[in-house]
């Protein structure tokens, strides 16, 4: 599937936007005060943080890129109004492909549903003889992120807007989508030498297209697509684990921590999002010496109570699936308990993924902070 490529002139038809946008919605000390507090934050201070992220004039995933600037415009003006220590970011979402696909994956987006990537190979051997495209193609996702995100900028007239990275999968994820996952787990058991190599390969493209990001976007990247906090490059980098519920701890540790160990020593302290069930996965983050700076969970699918080994080093950006349990009637209940219940051990971005009534009348009774 080709994917409209965007950008060159994509604020020919908008009118001119107020010098500087951000300045003048969200006001330069609010934004000032705002970064400070998150700098604190990860720096250890403070026993939560809570903030809204508006889904209103929606621009993520749009099929034409023509679509997005002024959608982003739109969002970024209602976020302006919405309580919380928010930061303004531009998202450059096109779905859980943007790695593979630059190994060359069969993108498949039927109408109405959303965006996916078939595999690229069944098997290990096959993809380490295949060459990923360049991180600065111009048809691939990281550079179509930057051009949008430079448009935007030109658009909103400044220079204070950061960037997270297109969907920023971690090398055992990464494996995981370019090659049949079944496949490449019967070959951890039969041939583990061959997913080693694979993984070496997609840490180094990790690392490599990190970079560039970082050098395209002046360090202004400020973590991945999820979860919705911001976490600036400068102290580490945000991606997806989502593969966790699908391995053994052992295969964890053996499979994934050492590419990990790679991140960490290049990019500083990692955050990560996975919305399955990973809290086996906490003491071998614990004990192999991984700096976790943030990690999001949702309830019930994984307990806070497992993730209690990660207490004195990271933060816990929680969510509930609330059809999925019967123990708590709302987010405000389950936050309220997680707050009770871990009596001053825990750190929490309270991360609110949409400007509801609910959100606003959290953040009116407890703060942005605490």
């Amino acid at each position: 599937m080709t994917i409209e490529d965007p950008t060159m002139n994509a604020t020919d038809s908008l009118p001119a936007a107020p010098r500087d946008f951000l300045a003048e919605h969200f006001g330069n000390e609010v934004l000032q005060a705002r970064h400070r507090k998150v700098d604190e934050f990860w720096n250890g201070h403070g026993r939560y943080l809570v903030s809204i992220t508006t889904g209103k004039h929606g621009y993520r995933q749009q099929r034409n890129d023509a679509d997005i600037l002024p959608l982003f415009r739109q969002n970024l003006q209602a976020q302006s109004q919405v309580p919380g220590c928010n930061i303004p970011s531009f998202f450059p979402d096109f779905g859980t492909i943007s790695l593979p696909k630059f190994w060359g994956g069969n993108v498949q987006w039927p109408k109405d549903t959303n965006i996916y990537i078939e595999p690229v190979t069944q098997d290990v051997e096959t993809a380490l003889k295949l060459k990923p495209a360049a991180v600065d193609d111009p048809a691939m996702d990281a550079a179509r992120a930057v051009r949008l995100f430079r448009s935007a900028c030109d658009l909103l007239g400044t220079d204070q807007l950061p960037m997270r990275t297109p969907d920023m999968q971690g090398p055992l994820n990464t494996a995981g989508l370019i090659v049949n996952q079944e496949e490449m787990m019967m070959t951890m058991h039969e041939n583990p030498d061959l997913v080693h190599a694979l993984l070496d390969r997609t840490t180094d493209f990790i690392i490599e297209l990190v970079t560039y990001l970082r050098r395209q976007t002046s360090d202004k990247l400020c973590g991945n697509i999820w979860p919705y906090t911001h976490y600036p490059i400068t102290r580490g980098l945000a991606f997806t684990e989502d593969i966790m519920p699908l391995v053994s701890a052992d295969l964890y540790k053996t499979f994934a921590v050492p590419y990990l160990k790679r991140l960490d020593q290049t990019f500083g302290p990692m955050l990560i999002h996975c919305c399955g069930d990973w809290g086996r996965h906490a003491p071998t983050f614990a004990n192999a010496g991984l700096r976790l700076a943030g990690a999001e969970f949702h309830y019930p699918f994984t307990r806070i109570e497992e993730l209690l080994p990660l207490a004195d080093n990271t933060v816990f950006i929680p969510y509930i699936a609330l059809d999925k349990q019967t123990n708590f009637s709302s987010t405000t209940a389950y936050y309220r308990h997680l707050l009770d219940s871990t009596k001053g051990r825990c750190r929490f971005w309270f991360a609110w993924y949409d400007d509801t009534e609910e959100a606003r009348k959290f953040v009116a009774e407890m703060g942005e902070s605490a």
